[in-house]
């Protein structure tokens, strides 16, 4: 028993995200993003599994291992200077709807200077983890801050790009606890798986 949950522990937590594009986002560039999302889910021990999704597919229920992701672009009702929000339950301290504004992500990396695949993959992933943390609260530093300014992003500083330590094990350890009994069925099974504002 010892050896299985010392294995489990450097298994990489699975995380399905069903992403809705009702915006015409570029191939090039979601793909982009993916690769940015995914690096810096790694990072912190999680792979995301990509499900694009349209009305007529991805009609079940939300799982508690998958997550939402829409593209869409702004409207007037939508929050001033905001790349995009999630809808969190604070209660529960879980969430599974995310929306990106992607014409403002465009915006903001035309104005930096930036790749628009890369941007849009730092907003995607943090979302995602407001949405697995369960909370609105932003940090002082890193991913999670709350205002994001053009010259950090032309700088690049990779440490602006990243979990902290502490979000890290927070992501990790709320994902496996939504997903405690798929991941166990894929340890013995051997199978594989199946509001918040950014300001500039």
């Amino acid at each position: 028993m010892q050896l299985l949950i010392a294995a489990l522990a450097v298994v990489n937590l699975q995380l399905v995200v069903r992403v809705y594009d009702s915006a015409g986002v570029a191939p090039s560039d979601v793909e982009r993003a993916r690769a940015s999302v995914g690096a810096i889910l790694a990072s912190v021990g999680i792979d995301p599994i990509w499900r694009p999704c349209h009305a007529s597919t991805c009609s079940g229920p939300v799982k508690p291992h998958e997550v939402v992701l829409r593209f869409v672009r702004s409207s007037r009702s939508s929050a001033r200077n905001s790349l995009g929000f999630s809808l969190v339950d604070v209660s529960q301290r879980a969430g599974s709807l995310g929306t990106i504004y992607t014409d403002r992500v465009r915006a903001l990396a035309t104005q930096a200077g930036v790749e628009e695949g890369e941007l849009l993959g730092r907003a995607m992933a943090h979302e995602i983890g407001h949405m697995l943390i369960g909370t609105s609260e932003h940090s002082r530093f890193g991913l999670m801050r709350a205002v994001w300014v053009t010259n950090e992003l032309r700088r690049d500083q990779p440490s602006d790009w990243v979990f902290s330590g502490r979000e890290g094990a927070e992501l990790r350890q709320r994902l496996e606890a939504r997903t405690a009994p798929t991941q166990m069925a894929r340890a013995f099974l051997g199978g594989q798986p199946f509001e918040d504002v950014c300001d500039y």
